[in-house]
């Protein structure tokens, strides 16, 4: 480590070759622990300049601490606390414990036990409940403990909202098995307990959605705006659709109209995250219902300008005899989960999925027993993040007729076992369908509980952490040719992780319009390239946080070797030959920043060429040159600092003094030329 340094490091070489090894000196001294720095340009008193750079670091480089030992001795300060009887005090150190160590769960747990003791049963679930959706796994046993000195002391009704909770909460099934009792406790919970869990609530989403006649089987589009809904009126089953207004609230839906809806049951509708394909079940075949004799097959409809095409039928790999219905495609457009009561089964409905391979759909396979029952299982959702599967069943634990549950997937084929979402979301009454949005927080679903407008209504309401999915987000553009303007379709983009190090599946950009889609997880960061052969490697590395649109356009534009393309040119004035520019080239400096983050998008090597200019002298005793090259210095220097202030690296700005031999053209030494390159 590096500690008070203050240091310089002097390099002399030409104005591009310096800045470039001195930014990576900087990058590798930074990883070291130098904590601050600055680049410097200055020139030497000859003609033939220096460019010399050079780095301060201010302060001292501050060691990184080891959260898990500096935790300990101030938890132990707070436990003599408590055993000294200090409780306001104890009771403000684990306060101040948690905002320091956030992800810690054991100052939680002590001030659960602490205001349980209090008789403050309000506080003690409330912190023990933030035990647990910090880390189940870890919270499992010492929560387990507090519920049984509640139900020592009488609280019956106290230890079984803390056991329900456990019981909905992601807890791993071999640390429940150290526990025999445990297990049977939580096993039996899942069955009995009917306490609501708290800080959840459902909102009826009003009368523009919502109406005398059924609503259910709802879906959203991935960026948040758009819902489609299945409304059964007058005995016939349509699409509706509403969208999002400035304020955010839905406006009054309206009939999806033809196509997709029909004069026949259209019902179950899931649009694909990319927002092109809407999948949905059609009963127009052999029975009035589609499920005595078959009947109900799963049918899709592609975007054609902003349209919705004629129905597509799947192939008798997909679509049987039986019923086969409420279709759902993961993000990446290539597993499709849907219903059926086929044979192979578990009895009842079952989930099955099929997978899109060497393009046709694999003969479909059953999800297992930790999905399937039975009873029936339907309204399958896969989450964007494509880990995470909520549906509806009536065979397993539940509240009510039909509950809602969530699984995580733990490989490409299993599957954890199945969650029930617990009160308020799930109820004594139908609890049928549910949709959640990309970023995992906010869910939608289908019931008929007390405040509904007819027999199903549909619902909003926020996700508690234990049952939230991987939040989500996309990235979507079009690979073109940069100088030709042309589409390049079917072309490889690759995507990594970087950090989890990870290589993701590469898309193809379409064979149409050359666009791709493709749904990452949020709060990554991730490198996007293409490899292809005639043109440069294109780069380009995003970070992906919660202040991006949901889906963030970015175009991909391949550039041949060895072309170059002038972005900008102009001269950049100065006031009596002074640092204060003009007024007009200060515009045209502001314009230079606004469009920086633009032309360096991608890969390309963008940089600024500033040209100031001196005189040389009338003789070679004439020293009034200096007076000119310190001026000419200066400019390029005042331009140089407003570049950096503006985030445009060093390395990147290509500083050039020009020597004039005759004093005749004042005009030459008032005004900096500055050229935006890029170099394909």
């Amino acid at each position: 480590m590096i500690e008070g340094l203050q240091d310089a490091l002097v390099i002399s070489m030409n104005s591009a070759q310096n800045c470039f090894i001195f930014d990576l000196l900087i990058k590798a001294l930074q990883l070291k622990g130098a904590s601050q720095f600055r680049c410097i340009l200055r020139y030497s008193r000859y003609p033939k300049y220096l460019l010399f750079c050079y780095a301060l670091f201010l302060g001292q480089t501050i060691k990184a601490q080891d959260s898990t030992r500096a935790f300990k001795p101030a938890f132990y300060t707070c436990e003599d606390l408590i055993k000294k009887g200090k409780t306001e005090k104890a009771i403000r150190c684990l306060e101040e414990l948690r905002k320091t160590f956030p992800r810690q769960i054991k100052p939680c747990i002590r001030l659960a036990e602490i205001y349980y003791q209090l008789n403050e049963k309000e506080q003690a679930l409330l912190f023990a409940n933030q035990a647990i959706d910090l880390n189940a796994n870890e919270a499992l046993g010492p929560v387990m403990h507090l519920a049984n000195l509640m139900r020592k002391k009488g609280d019956e009704a106290l230890a079984l909202k803390l056991q329900n909770r456990l019981s909905v909460s992601d807890v791993d099934t071999a640390k429940t098995k150290q526990n025999k009792q445990v297990q049977n406790q939580l096993k039996s919970t899942r069955i009995l307990n009917t306490a609501p869990i708290p800080g959840v609530q459902l909102k009826n989403l009003g009368p523009n959605i919502n109406s005398s006649e059924n609503e259910y089987l709802p879906t959203i589009s991935l960026d948040g705006q758009t819902l489609i809904f299945t409304r059964n009126h007058s005995g016939n089953e349509d699409f509706f659709v509403s969208t999002k207004d400035s304020n955010q609230n839905w406006i009054a839906a309206v009939n999806l109209g033809y196509p997709p809806n029909t004069g026949l049951p259209d019902g179950a509708a899931m649009l694909s995250a990319d927002g092109k394909y809407l999948f949905y079940t059609r009963c127009d075949m052999r029975s009035p219902n589609g499920i005595e004799s078959g009947g109900c097959d799963i049918a899709f409809s592609f975007k054609e300008d902003t349209a919705w095409s004629s129905p597509q039928y799947f192939g008798f790999t997909i679509n049987t005899t039986a019923y086969e219905g409420q279709a759902c495609i993961s993000s990446d457009n290539k597993d499709l989960y849907f219903v059926s009561n086929r044979e192979g089964g578990y009895g009842g409905m079952d989930i099955w999925v099929s997978r899109f391979e060497n393009n046709y759909w694999s003969k479909p396979v059953n999800l297992g027993a930790q999905i399937n029952t039975d009873g029936n299982e339907t309204a399958p959702f896969i989450h964007p993040d494509n880990q995470t599967l909520y549906f509806s069943s009536d065979g397993h634990p539940g509240f009510g007729s039909s509950d809602l549950f969530v699984s995580r997937k733990v490989a490409d084929t299993a599957w954890k076992t199945a969650l029930n979402l617990g009160q308020p979301i799930n109820s004594k009454g139908f609890d049928g369908s549910i949709v959640v949005d990309a970023q995992g927080k906010s869910g939608y679903c289908a019931s008929d509980r007390k405040d509904t407008r007819g027999g199903l209504d549909l619902y909003t309401f926020e996700l508690y952490p234990a049952i939230q999915p991987k939040s989500s987000m996309a990235i979507h553009g079009f690979l073109t040719d940069k100088f030709r303007k042309t589409k390049l379709q079917d072309k490889i983009i690759y995507f990594k992780n970087l950090s989890g190090n990870i290589h993701l599946d590469p898309v193809s950009s379409n064979e149409g319009d050359a666009s791709y889609f493709k749904v990452l997880q949020n709060g990554t960061s991730c490198l996007i390239s293409v490899l292809e052969e005639g043109y440069r490697p294109y780069y380009k590395k995003i970070f992906l946080h919660d202040s991006l649109p949901r889906i963030l356009q970015q175009e991909i534009r391949l550039r041949e070797p060895g072309l170059k393309d002038t972005l900008f040119q102009a001269s950049i004035w100065y006031d009596s030959l002074n640092q204060t520019i003009t007024d007009s080239s200060r515009i045209l400096l502001d314009s230079i920043f606004k469009q920086w983050p633009q032309w360096s998008a991608d890969s390309a090597f963008v940089s600024i060429w500033i040209r100031s200019y001196y005189y040389s002298g009338d003789s070679d005793t004439d020293t009034t040159y200096i007076d000119g090259l310190m001026k000419a210095m200066q400019q390029n220097q005042f331009l140089i600092e407003s570049f950096e202030r503006h985030g445009i690296a060093c390395k990147l700005l290509m500083p050039e003094l020009n020597m004039l031999i005759y004093n005749d053209e004042k005009h030459w030494f008032r005004k900096t030329e500055i050229m935006v390159l890029e170099d394909y």
